[in-house]
């Protein structure tokens, strides 16, 4: 079921088909994903006003000149140059149209200054325009102008009430995107048409909290509203999805099939319902309910894509060929279309189709580090690792915001072909431009851990406990290596110990405990802690290191015991397999 789950338990958005051109605003306000910051790149949307207002705009030659020239700058992705030709055509004539089009355009700058001069001017020439107060609230939030926020929101809802379900939802997006559960659902709690019993504001409520899985709070919320609106669908689909998650799937699938089965149910119920169905294993009831969606609407991207991911589960590369291929050629607003036709052509045979797939993976999908991954290991099993290389090469001179996830790429992917000397230039490298880099560092020293190259793994392992004293996993990595593979168990215990103080009951951590005290020569303190380590976690690795302390205790029929008990879990566990083989087991 994996390529299922990444789409049944996929988050869907909480809002599909409006717009406030709320997600630029947000990728000003803070830190975002390279997708993002792709898109923010792309060119603005088309201009879309009041048609009646432009056409009586006393049209100067200044402002002509203004608009052509900004709307030239924008196709050529010169959103700087747009935004301000577009802030001073704003400035030159009282229209609200123009001052709300230099504002969506700003957003794209990814320029507060400019985004806040022309939110200002938008709201000079229109007070009463409440898309302009929706989207001051993400630089509210990145503020931490809490009770503005608020305000905002309510002015906003009260001048445009029938444009409340859209306002709701985006400001659920900005709170869930910016702030915790701790903050968010409070401040929804907060907002006059919620304390006004508002169902709209209640459902955004109930949605939020299932967002943060509070979901307790999200049932309490959701039965209200259905015990006045029995029938509601979009009620029944969030007390369903909700249950589903609280581990709860008989009584979720019960709620919504019978909803879902009436004459006249919504595509949008019957598509929450064919999700549910997959998600719970009933794969055969899911195609069923999506072919007859697809039947009655050709043009549902979601449902195209859901039986495309069918096919593949189902080892019918070429239907899902077909599937995708009607995404693309339909549009796919989710970009992910070319990794799966990726997939299907790879399981059609096709290897050179499916290489080009997924080299066409666009960098702003959130397939694109699936695809490169599947693009260099085919190229792997076709025996071309130097090409394999050199794409990865490339991708950190076209990339170099991701050069450092592109070395670790390429070390973990020699390493797997078994090519360590490799994989150790590699990381040399990529520690000569990143050299403080922790998970480089501690990538580097378990290599040469394997390569048994001590004094290589102390020094890293070293060196981050320099930058970072109470790193944990160094202090455990450094004390399991040290009384593993030298004598130095007196300085192992004491890094371990450290390392248990910053987080206590770790699984691990009480393993390399354990294994200290057996090298240390006291077996029931190891016994004790490698017992305590595998209650937490079953292990075979633990059992393996179990197992050798109740042998030296004498414990041989337990040893084997706890022995099996780890081959049933890992056969091909590696210390495992090198304890048995010392004990001739």
């Amino acid at each position: 079921m994996d390529l299922l789950q990444q789409f049944w338990f996929g988050t869907r958005q909480i809002i599909r088909g409006t717009a406030l051109l709320g997600l630029p605003i947000f990728l000003l306000a803070c830190a975002a994903t390279p997708a993002q910051q792709k898109q923010t790149e792309a060119e603005p949307e088309a201009m879309t006003t009041d048609d009646t207002e432009m056409t009586y705009l006393p049209l100067s030659s200044e402002l002509v000149y203004y608009i052509l020239t900004a709307e030239i700058a924008g196709q050529r992705g010169q959103i700087g140059i747009a935004s301000d030709l577009y802030q001073k055509a704003a400035d030159t004539i009282e229209s609200p149209a123009l001052a709300e089009r230099a504002a969506r355009v700003a957003t794209f700058s990814r320029d507060k200054g400019r985004i806040n001069k022309a939110l200002d001017r938008w709201q000079s020439v229109d007070p009463n325009d409440a898309d302009v107060l929706v989207m001051q609230v993400p630089f509210l939030l990145n503020e931490k102008q809490f009770n503005q926020v608020i305000t905002t929101m309510d002015k906003a809802i009260s001048l445009s009430p029938e444009k409340s379900p859209v306002y709701l939802a985006t400001f659920s997006e900005h709170l869930s995107d910016m702030v915790d559960g701790a903050t968010a659902l409070p401040m929804m709690r907060r907002l006059e048409s919620y304390r006004n019993n508002d169902p709209e504001a209640r459902f955004a409520y109930a949605r939020m909290a299932a967002f943060y899985k509070e979901y307790d709070l999200a049932l309490t919320e959701i039965d209200a509203l259905l015990a006045k609106q029995p029938n509601h669908e979009p009620f029944l689909a969030l007390k369903s999805e909700v249950l589903q998650r609280n581990g709860d799937p008989e009584r979720a699938l019960k709620l919504i099939a019978k909803a879902a089965q009436k004459p006249g149910a919504s595509e949008e119920l019957r598509f929450s319902y064919a999700k549910l169905l997959g998600e719970n294993g009933e794969t055969a009831k899911a195609q069923a309910v999506f072919e007859e969606l697809n039947l009655e609407n050709p043009d549902n991207k979601e449902v195209l894509f859901a039986l495309g991911l069918l096919a593949l589960e189902n080892g019918d590369g070429q239907t899902a060929k077909t599937y995708f291929t009607d995404l693309l050629r339909k549009g796919d607003p989710a970009q992910q279309a070319g990794y799966f036709m990726g997939l299907a052509e790879e399981m059609n045979g096709n290897i050179d189709a499916a290489l080009v797939w997924f080299a066409s993976v666009p960098a702003d999908s959130q397939r694109f580090d699936s695809a490169q991954g599947r693009y260099i290991s085919l190229l792997a099993e076709q025996g071309d690792v130097d090409k394999a290389r050199n794409h990865l090469k490339l991708m950190r001179q076209e990339r170099p915001g991701q050069a450092r996830e592109f070395f670790l790429f390429e070390a973990a992917f020699l390493q797997e072909q078994d090519m360590s000397k490799e994989a150790m230039s590699v990381y040399d490298e990529a520690l000569l431009q990143f050299p403080n880099d922790f998970e480089l560092l501690y990538s580097r020293a378990m290599l040469a851990e394997s390569q048994n190259d001590i004094p290589k793994l102390e020094a890293d392992l070293r060196k981050i406990l320099e930058i970072d004293p109470d790193n944990a996993q160094a202090l455990n990595a450094l004390g399991y290596t040290l009384t593993d593979r030298t004598d130095r168990h007196q300085e192992a215990l004491l890094l371990i110990e450290r390392a248990l103080e910053l987080k206590p009951g770790d699984p691990f951590f009480l393993d390399s405990l354990g294994w200290v005290y057996y090298r240390m020569g006291n077996l029931d303190l190891a016994e004790k802690y490698l017992r305590q380590a595998i209650a937490v976690q079953p292990d075979a690795e633990f059992n393996a290191h179990l197992g050798e302390v109740l042998w030296q205790q004498g414990k041989k029929g337990e040893a084997q015991a706890v022995w099996q008990a780890a081959k049933e879990q890992d056969a091909d566990n590696k210390v495992l397999n090198e304890t048995l083989e010392r004990f001739n087991q």
